[in-house]
């Protein structure tokens, strides 16, 4: 039987993306919970970042899909009704706890269920686990007395870097993401900065599914999911998305989707690249009818762990943009400035924005605005990109915003 490809442009596969997660179109309807519920049926996941620049990363995440929200929303979705949960993987993420069983089946096969380029840590968790066995039991006694905020163990275990880099400050901090990795424990609130721990068993809901499916079985939702994330993806997007490199055999899982006919492959017009794209085969009537005039473009701001960019050599090869966190850049070295936002509008990357919130003046700070090559002339962005920073500046709850002197000729008048 002759495989079907599908033959689409570059453009509708941006759009399909954008529609994906929820970046482009109507924001969903209802209260806080169902609005993230419903966006996060189709992304996965949304990055956790506590950095605190401007907002925490994860917020800004949520705010450019859904707009206003009340801060204390995620916390009381999150800590008391339980209905998201932080896990993990071994990325930092907020999951829907309907989807607990994905993460489940990778816990309880930890750390063998790091695969490829987490392979070494593989073998450094089981070689840490294994030596710390005494510690282990000491940090669980003391969990099995309730929650404990991660400073309360501070005199358990020793400080020390481990050579492989994955060490948290010292012994206990290192176990402790072990057995989250593991399923043992969970994060069940924030002090400050610091993790609030409880047992696993004392936290998730009654509710909550906790099968454990096959290694097949979860590779073929994982790559669904991924999918229904990104619309057209490679093998390699598919990989790295969703859950994170945590495939045994990819490759084989796409060729028996294709056969099964949940998944079909796409070949982009002018593209001669021989890895093939791959596509849900329910989302082909969307993927259709997406450059019609039902096309609903919006003017984004994007925060520095989003979706959108989490994969930053697909970001490059879809958008042509080059995205690097400069906080992370020795000061000398930085082009665009320490915190920046990309600018979205439409299917396209055109600029961003270097700012950064002085709380105690209740000031948002514009320290550069910069236009993506050939988006300076164009005023309308000027005006929508105006009309956002008013309402990010109103969620951050700022009275003031001030704007530096770097900014794109044409936009400028908007920009005061």
């Amino acid at each position: 039987m002759e495989t079907e490809i599908i033959t689409t442009t570059l453009e509708a596969v941006k759009r399909l993306t954008l529609s994906k997660q929820f970046l482009a179109g109507n924001t969903p309807d209802g209260p806080f919970n169902n609005k993230l519920k419903t966006i996060m049926r189709n992304t996965g996941y949304i990055q956790w970042d506590p950095v605190t620049i401007v907002a925490p990363s994860h917020l800004i995440s949520i705010w450019s899909r859904i707009g206003k929200f009340g801060l204390t929303e995620l916390d009381k979705m999150m800590w008391k009704d339980k209905e998201a949960i932080f896990i993990w993987s071994p990325i930092a993420w907020i999951v829907l706890t309907e989807d607990y069983p994905i993460f489940h089946s990778l816990m309880k096969r930890y750390p063998d269920s790091m695969r490829r380029g987490w392979a070494s840590h593989a073998v450094s968790a089981r070689k840490f686990l294994d030596s710390h066995y005494e510690l282990k039991q000491k940090v669980l006694g003391k969990l099995k007395e309730g929650p404990a905020e991660t400073g309360q163990f501070r005199d358990y275990g020793s400080r020390k870097k481990s050579p492989d880099g994955w060490s948290f400050g010292n012994e206990v901090n290192e176990l402790l993401f072990h057995l989250h990795m593991s399923g043992e424990v969970m994060v069940s609130g924030h002090s400050a900065n610091q993790n609030i721990w409880i047992l696993t068993d004392d936290f998730l809901p009654k509710w909550a599914d906790r099968t454990i499916f096959s290694t097949e079985d979860l590779e073929k939702i994982g790559a669904q999911r991924a999918l229904r994330a990104l619309g057209v993806a490679s093998e390699a997007d598919i990989y790295r998305y969703f859950v994170r490199g945590r495939y045994t055999n990819l490759r084989e899982i796409l060729r028996q989707l294709v056969e099964d006919g949940k998944v079909v492959k796409v070949r982009i017009e002018g593209q001669t690249k021989d890895k093939p794209l791959y596509l849900l085969s329910e989302d082909k009537r969307t993927l259709d009818s997406i450059m019609s005039d039902r096309w609903e473009p919006r003017l984004n701001l994007i925060s520095p762990f989003d979706n959108i960019i989490t994969l930053r050599d697909r970001t490059q090869r879809m958008y042509n943009f080059n995205y690097i966190l400069e906080q992370f850049v020795p000061k000398e070295k930085r082009k665009f400035g320490t915190y920046v936002l990309p600018i979205m509008w439409g299917s396209d990357f055109v600029g961003r924005i270097d700012v950064k919130l002085n709380k105690n003046q209740k000031t948002l700070n514009i320290n550069g605005v910069f236009s993506e090559p050939g988006y300076d002339k164009e005023p309308t962005i000027g005006i929508k990109l105006s009309e956002k920073i008013g309402e990010f500046s109103e969620f951050l709850s700022v009275e003031k915003i001030l704007y530096g002197e770097k900014k794109p000729e044409k936009w400028k008048k908007y920009l005061s």
